[in-house]
This record gives structure tokens, sequence and C-alpha cells, in this order.
């Protein structure tokens, strides 16, 4: 090894160089009771998060608290209760009005209820109904109408809040419970629950299509945002697992690829997490991993480093990058772990190679594969620690 050693220190860069601009914060928790399945939502520039869900042994309980998170001053505020006890709500705004419904009452009956929410007035108002009862649904907004669907095998509608009117929507995306979706430039992108297939919805043309697959886990009941004109999903329940993960993933619209967030994600594994945008900055939290949890974080840009900030990679080197025959992979003796593993996929998210680590140095032979540039994974037992690209010339 004649070359000299890499360290990566911050974060390994990515396609759009963000590896310095993002930093994990944990927020104030969730002042209510840790519970899962709750719903979320922003208006203007407070976040809004509540209602949800506890089991336990033959504890079943819904809740309707609804409270207003303050990204200013770090705080919640009880508002007025949504008006029925519900989970697996989900809804969207559309100007400085929320809308929330559909769901799960207690008894995990499936429900079509749907309210407009005023903060203004901290007022809920009944709308009309979903068209078919059912909780799980994803939900979106674009150019002044809602979208809802998907949850309990059931298809997609568009709402007008001028015309109280749903609207069936055609698309071929397949129906699944507790599915991923979030906003780019006025089209939806969706990835169906414990699948990689990954579609674009855009509702001026009506036309779907496929993207880029997912090159995470397929997963149930993640989390999903867009920020800055890119898409995240995380954590969520892995069907190779078979548990709560809580790897993140990026999506470039403007390139089609996926890319790992190499900087790791510091709370728990947990699923059924709802999120909320609020600017550059995306909030999410409570969940459950067999545990219901309250903790709220946010993914911030260009915030001050201060002790949330969180990165496992200073111990870890690639080198060299470009290069023709082998890549080495360098941990210190105290870092190092035999959980983990070493991936290297394509551009289009196909898994190339996949090597576990047995030593603190590793070389692993490349000069078999096609020119171009790759995405190498290190992996901790499911949780992505390093992630980046490589060119092979």
């Amino acid at each position: 090894m004649k070359k000299l050693l890499l360290f990566i220190s911050i974060m390994l860069l990515s396609f759009h160089g963000f590896c310095d601009k993002f930093v994990w914060n944990s927020k104030a928790p969730y002042p209510s009771f840790p519970r899962h399945r709750t719903s979320a939502l922003a208006i203007g520039n407070k976040g809004y998060m509540g209602l949800g869900h506890i089991n336990s042994g033959t504890i079943s309980q819904a809740y309707h608290d609804w409270w207003e998170y303050d990204p200013a001053t770090n705080s919640w505020t009880q508002k007025a209760d949504y008006p029925l006890d519900r989970f697996a709500v989900t809804g969207f705004t559309i100007g400085n009005k929320g809308y929330l419904g559909s769901g799960n009452e207690q008894n995990f009956g499936d429900r079509a209820e749907f309210f407009e929410y005023d903060p203004l007035a901290n007022v809920w108002t009944p709308k009309a109904n979903f068209p078919i009862a059912a909780g799980g649904n994803i939900s979106f907004a674009i150019n002044g109408i809602g979208y809802m669907g998907f949850g309990n095998s059931v298809g997609l509608y568009s709402y007008d809040p001028s015309s109280d009117i749903w609207t069936p929507v055609a698309t071929s995306i397949p129906p699944s419970d507790y599915s991923s979706a979030f906003v780019i430039n006025n089209k939806a992108y969706i990835l169906p629950a414990f699948s990689n297939n990954f579609y674009e919805f855009n509702p001026t043309t009506g036309a779907t299509t496929l993207k880029a697959p997912f090159i995470g886990d397929s997963r149930y009941a993640a989390v999903s945002f867009a920020v800055r004109n890119e898409g995240y999903i995380g954590l969520g329940w892995s069907s190779v697992a078979n548990n709560c993960v809580k790897d993140f993933y990026f999506y470039n619209p403007i390139t089609d690829v996926w890319d790992t967030i190499p900087k790791s994600f510091p709370g728990v594994r947990r699923n059924y997490v709802p999120s909320f945008v609020i600017g550059d900055n995306a909030y999410f939290g409570t969940g459950s991993n067999g545990t219901n949890l309250g903790d709220i974080w946010a993914y911030e840009w260009k915030v001050s480093v201060g002790i949330n900030e969180y990165d496992k990679t200073n111990s870890i080197s690639l080198f060299p990058n470009p290069t023709s025959d082998y890549i080495h992979v360098e941990t210190s003796e105290e870092y190092f772990d035999e959980n983990f593993t070493v991936k290297i996929f394509s551009l289009d998210g196909k898994e190339i190679i996949t090597t576990s680590i047995n030593s603190a140095s590793l070389s692993i032979p490349v000069s078999h594969l096609s020119k171009g540039v790759y995405l190498i994974s290190i992996i901790d037992k499911q949780e992505v620690i390093t992630a980046k690209k490589i060119i092979i010339n």
C-alpha cells in the first residue's frame, strides 16, 4: 500500500457534496406519553404532532391530543384535541390549513373521518369523509390539491378543499399499508411498503414512472421527507433484518440516483414514525421498536456543530480512490467490529459485492468490475456507518 492513507474524518463525499451541510440534533421530546403511529404535519413555521397508539399486553389505547412545535424556541404547546381517538391517521397542508383523517380507532377498526385544522382559530372542522375507511395511508399535497391513499389496499384519491370533494386518481402504483412518500418540484415519489420499486407520480399529466430502485432493505412504516429538493427515507421495519432498522437513504430526482446518508442516525431503531418539514429542516420522532418512544429528532441544514452531531467514520479508511485493482478498508484496532460488512453497489442500486470485514485491514479486489462510479457502504449490523462513491478506472 504505497498511497497515503486517507482518513475520512467528517462525512464521506456524496454526489451533491452535502456531507458537511446537515447534522442530526435531538429536540425537546414529545410532551405527552411515548407512543407510535402518531400523525404530523407543518403549517407555516410551526410543526404539529399528535394522536397515536399504545398497545402492550392487554393495553390498547388510542389518543386525540394535538401539540404545536415551535423550532425557534424548541418547545411544545398543547392545542385543541383532534375530535376522535385515532392512530395511523395521515394528512397534508394546503395554504394555512391542515387536513387530517382516515386511520384506525382503538379496537383497530378502519375509519374514514376527515377534518380541517385552522391553527389561528385552533379549531377542527369536519369535512367530507375519505371515500374508503383505511389506516396507514400515505398523503401529500401538490398545487393546492391533497392526495391520500394506499392504506389497506385502497387506491389513491385527490381532495379539493374548495369543493370538499374526493376524486379517484388512476395510478399503476400498487397499494400498500404504511408506504413512504415525499414531494419534490410538484411531483410525488412513492416507495410501497416491502418493495424496492420506486415510483414518480406527476399529477399534472397523471403519469406514473418507475424510477431507480431503492437501494436499502425493503421496509414498512419508515419515515420519509424531502428537503432542499432531495428525498429521504429511513428507519422502519426491514424485510431483510425482520426487525426495526435505523439506516437512511436520500434520492436525487435530477440524476435519478439513491445514495446512503453516511452520517449515522444517533437515535434508536424504530418504525411508525411521522415527520414534518419546516424550511430546510426535517423533524420526526415517536414510534416503536417494541417500546413506545417519545424522542424527537431533526435533520438540520447548516446548523452549528454541537454535541448532538454524530459521526462514526473517523476511524475508518477507504483507499485508493480512484482505483483499478483493489479498494482497501482499514479500521483502527480499537474500533474494529466483527459485525462490519462491506457492500458495493452499481448506480442503479444493484448489489455487486458483499463481504465481511474479518480483520482491521481488508483488501477487496475490484479489477473485474467495469470502469465507472460505484457506491460503497460499510454496515455495522443493520446500520450504515460509512458510505461514499468510488471510481474504478
